[in-house]
């Protein structure tokens, strides 16, 4: 049997006959012949699913007539859904603590509740009564159900992300453009670049190219995307928080001109190097240009911009680069790359079918790529003949969208549903995978599978996704995921109109609304500013709505919500005046699953919020909370509980039987480390330790105390672990790390020092990440780190430098691919030797050292040996001077700085030789700055 799921095919159907079941087969008293009338509905609706499915997989060939059946009984699926729901709810609605009056007064709204549902369904019964009779009438399902089977799409190799970065033909553009922006180095002028062309040609990834290769040589930089409907605040902002490389320099109160202000006056002496995508507007670029100081440091800018290039570059040193279609030869190379994984590799067969292919491609990379993972994994001729005659001209839009359109036809109904999803989000959006993944389920669209976890299967379908190269991946991790995806232009713009035309999600982009007559069932409002008439025409249908996000919403265009016993998923993004009056009746809304909140104005969580029994998700890390009510412990379905430093959580929280992920707590009750211990499902937790004085015990209970709950939430499967110490744990946190939490995958200790590893580390067999600081590293410790035998990545920091030569074997970090090694206020050098077959898989090596001026002169150079990392792609290094304040004796200062600028040059020069005689010839980007220290006491010059 089918698993029970929300679709864009077939509605609720699927979760609705369940529901039917239950009420005519439970204990509920319905009036004298409802019941029969509710089987008659649960029969008719389950012949329809049945139809519903098979038009699903008929989708493109669907008439006008078969398309307007499928939604009626669509919606109405939708309609029998909420009258269920809001039913059972107040059925069961019961205080055993009422006093008679309200028991009597409860018993009167059941009564009438009865009454209501019987009409209620009466209307139904006709309504389905109408749909079938209609199908009969027309017979239009007959011929639908008997084309010709179109061969189905077999599931393709997962997409190489690798070559997706480094299409054909992109190389040629990159160094185009990069000689462009090395012309006159010492000109003081900003620069600009705008690049152009048809979409799907790959603009942004041509950029991205440029911006990787060369972003090293600036002292800051940053890729904002932009879009037609731009949010110009939350553009600015998200500008002056990646170039300054921290979220707190942001106010959630400042407006366009105080970012301007904090733009320029960061940028006003820095070397500076920033991607704006898609542009649309001289408007919006005026205002981001406005931020950019033209300064006397060679600054330089790249953007790509839609139809306004020249208007762009007209007043500053610009150049507009035309990007072309791939020559014949590299669209060739680019699909069997794509299709076989080799260049060249097409096989003869196939050679004159992938030609005429190519020829309505137009030299497009999307379609180009497009096209090819659909191949991929076909080698039959009538597989690819079928492909060639469904396609029409690519060079178009109409031809484009044919294009993705047979992607969307191509996938499963689960998929189809996950992607049309993905048009709730804004143009150029940033979706974390987690969000996307716990809003797939809250909206119902993932059900659990054989040995595997609603988590697990809505993963799963965010790969899919990916590698069917419909959603672009974003950060791709040390394990080969994906943090987040973006969605392309002419993707999104397909999914919208399909969207539209579905009816599955209505979107609000300016002022206006223009949803017709259709009823509200995912909303979306994607503006700053929404006309009164719209928003009284949502909130007129607002009863109905089972989905809404507000993105950067303003304070008079946040509606007070009403009672909605439909919504599922309610999602403040960006919402920068949003106060805790619009969160007030929170807990009216009994159907809740997701709830997230990003707006520091928002202070408190009514305790209401107990009553959301539904709920899922409460993410609420970047809003101004910092207590929650006890109420919370009533939650009992609650999966993940995301909170930001510092929140009083309640001693409740231990009551959340469900609970899988709890993230960044920082309260310091003994009653809360002891109720960790029943939180028996927790695979996720953060939380930050206690100074001992902050302790409402003593230090040896507490330390009983978080040493026992690790012990128990070990023994359950705890699988991350983050911990911000401060002092107390110290020596022995590795110890009790290593007895208790056998599962652990991912282990981050930050805020100190760890003075020594336990020789016991080795059996954590099941790691895969971890993150350390180290006072200081020796041999015997990579020799520790080495033996732990599933270790991906490795991120190792340490306060001193080692005094002495550190050797990686080839018996250490067997399956590494990413190896970060920092050294901080140092003021020795370093010595690593990576030995004949050291770490064979690692792929990405990463260098950060810092130094501090001193008088002393270091006995300790710089010695580097990366040739035998076979796999090695990636080399980056910043090497950074810590100078003082200031002097007391001006000629000893300078003489520090002269030491201390000769033992960066060294490095440099080390680390630039080692990578020179690598066989692989991996990428090297490095970066050489200074900084400087602050005093600690003011009065007193250093």
């Amino acid at each position: 049997m089918a698993a029970a799921v929300v679709s864009a095919s077939t509605g609720v159907i699927s979760t609705l006959l369940p529901k039917l079941s239950r009420l005519i087969e439970g204990e509920y008293k319905l009036q004298k012949g409802v019941k029969r009338k509710i089987k008659f509905l649960k029969d008719e609706l389950t012949s329809m699913q049945t139809l519903l499915v098979k038009l699903s997989d008929k989708e493109e060939t669907l008439d006008e007539q078969a398309k307007d059946w499928r939604n009626k009984v669509r919606e109405l699926s939708y309609d029998i859904k909420d009258c269920i729901d809001l039913f059972t709810h107040k059925m069961s609605r019961d205080d055993a603590e009422a006093n008679l009056i309200k028991k009597t007064a409860s018993m009167i709204k059941k009564i009438w509740s009865r009454h209501k549902i019987a009409n209620l369904i009466e209307e139904l019964k006709a309504r389905v009564q109408e749909e079938s009779d209609r199908r009969m009438r027309y017979k239009f399902d007959d011929p639908a159900t008997n084309f010709d089977q179109v061969v189905r799409i077999d599931p393709r190799l997962p997409a190489l992300f690798v070559e997706a970065k480094r299409l054909i033909g992109i190389d040629g553009p990159s160094d185009e453009i990069i000689d462009w922006l090395n012309k006159d180095e010492y000109a003081q002028e900003l620069k600009v670049v705008s690049i152009v062309g048809f979409g799907g040609l790959g603009k942004t990834t041509l950029a991205n190219q440029v911006y990787q290769k060369i972003k090293g040589q600036f002292d800051c930089s940053c890729f904002v995307p932009v879009s037609r409907n731009p949010n110009i605040a939350k553009i600015l902002a998200d500008m002056l928080k990646e170039l300054k490389n921290q979220q707190s320099c942001v106010d959630s109160s400042d407006d366009i001109r105080q970012l301007i202000d904090k733009l320029r006056a960061f940028l006003t002496h820095k070397r500076y190097f920033i991607i704006v995508d898609d542009i649309w507007s001289t408007q919006a670029w005026e205002i981001v240009k406005s931020a950019l100081p033209e300064n006397n440091l060679n600054s330089r800018t790249t953007t790509r911009i839609a139809s306004v290039a020249e208007s762009c570059c007209s007043c500053l040193a610009g150049y507009v680069y035309k990007i072309q279609p791939l020559s014949d030869q590299q669209s060739q190379q680019l699909f069997c790359k794509r299709v076989f994984r080799d260049a060249s590799a097409c096989p003869p067969h196939l050679e004159e079918m992938s030609h005429g292919i190519l020829q309505k491609c137009h030299g497009l990379p999307l379609a180009i790529i497009t096209l090819a993972s659909l191949l991929t994994g076909k080698s039959n001729k009538d597989q690819w003949k079928q492909v060639y005659n469904s396609i029409g001209s690519a060079f178009s839009d109409k031809g484009m969208r044919e294009i993705l359109l047979l992607s969307y036809y191509d996938l499963p109904h689960h998929l189809k549903t996950c992607l049309l999803y993905l048009s709730m989000f804004p143009e150029d959006c940033r979706i974390d995978r987690d969000e996307l993944k716990w809003r797939w389920v809250a909206e119902g669209f993932i059900a659990e599978l054989r040995g595997q976890t609603v988590d697990q299967v809505a993963e799963n379908y965010f790969n899919e996704l990916v590698n069917r190269s419909l959603i672009l991946p974003v950060g791709i991790m040390y394990d080969a995921r994906a943090n987040a995806c973006r969605v392309h232009d002419m993707v999104l713009e397909l999914i919208l109109s399909l969207s539209v035309e579905e009816n599955f999600a209505s979107i609000v982009e300016g002022q206006c609304y223009n949803g017709g007559g259709h009823t509200i069932r995912r909303l979306s409002v994607q503006s700053e500013h929404v006309g009164d008439e719209a928003m009284q025409e949502i909130m007129d249908k607002w009863s109905q709505v089972h989905s809404i996000s507000f993105y950067g919403l303003q304070e008079h265009g946040i509606p007070h919500l009403q009672e909605s016993y439909s919504l599922r998923v309610l999602d403040f993004d960006y919402s920068s005046h949003l106060g805790n009056q619009h969160v007030k009746y929170i807990g009216s809304f009994f159907r809740l699953t997701f709830l997230r909140i990003d707006c520091r104005e928002v202070t408190e969580l009514p305790e209401g919020i107990g009553e959301l029994r539904y709920l899922q998700t409460l993410d609420i890390g970047r809003s101004g909370i910092r207590k929650l009510p006890p109420s919370i412990g009533h939650l009992q379905k609650l999966v993940r509980l995301i909170v930001s430093n510092p929140v009083e959580l309640p001693d409740e929280i231990g009551d959340l039987q469900a609970l899988q992920e709890l993230s960044r707590i920082c309260h310091y009750s003994i009653k809360l480390v002891e109720a960790l211990r029943r939180l028996t499902k927790l695979k996720r937790l953060g939380i930050e330790m206690p100074h001992r004085w902050k302790l409402d015990c003593d230090t040896g209970r507490y330390e009983e105390a978080f040493e026992s709950s690790l012990a128990v939430m070990g023994k359950h499967g705890l699988q991350s672990l983050h911990i911000t110490k401060s002092n107390i744990l110290d020596e022995e946190l590795m110890d009790i790390l290593c007895y208790t939490v056998p599962c652990l995958r991912e282990l981050v200790v930050k805020g100190t020092c760890i003075t020594r590893l336990s020789k016991q580390m080795v059996s954590l067999i099941n790691l895969t990440y971890l993150r350390l600081c180290m006072e200081r590293i020796k041999q015997e410790d990579l020799c520790i780190l080495g033996g732990i035998p599933a270790l991906l990545s490795a991120d190792l920091s340490v306060t001193h430098a080692p005094d002495e030569l550190l050797t990686i074997g080839s018996q250490q970090f067997r399956c590494i691919k990413e190896f970060r090694f920092s050294i901080h206020h140092a003021q020795g050098g370093l010595n690593m030797l990576f030995l004949q077959e050291a770490m064979p898989e690692l792929r990405r090596l990463h260098l950060d050292l810092e130094f501090v001026a001193t008088e002393i002169e270091s006995k300790t150079g710089f010695e580097f040996s990366f040739e035998h990392l076979a796999s090695l792609e990636h080399i980056s290094a910043i090497i950074l001077r810590c100078d003082a304040t200031r002097s007391r004796v001006e000629a000893a200062e300078a003489a520090v700085r002269n030491a201390t600028r000769s033992r960066m040059e060294a490095a440099e020069a080390a680390i630039r030789n080692a990578v020179s005689i690598h066989p692989g010839r991996p990428t090297l980007v490095l970066k050489v700055e200074s900084t400087q220290l602050k005093d600690k006491d003011e009065g007193v010059g250093r």
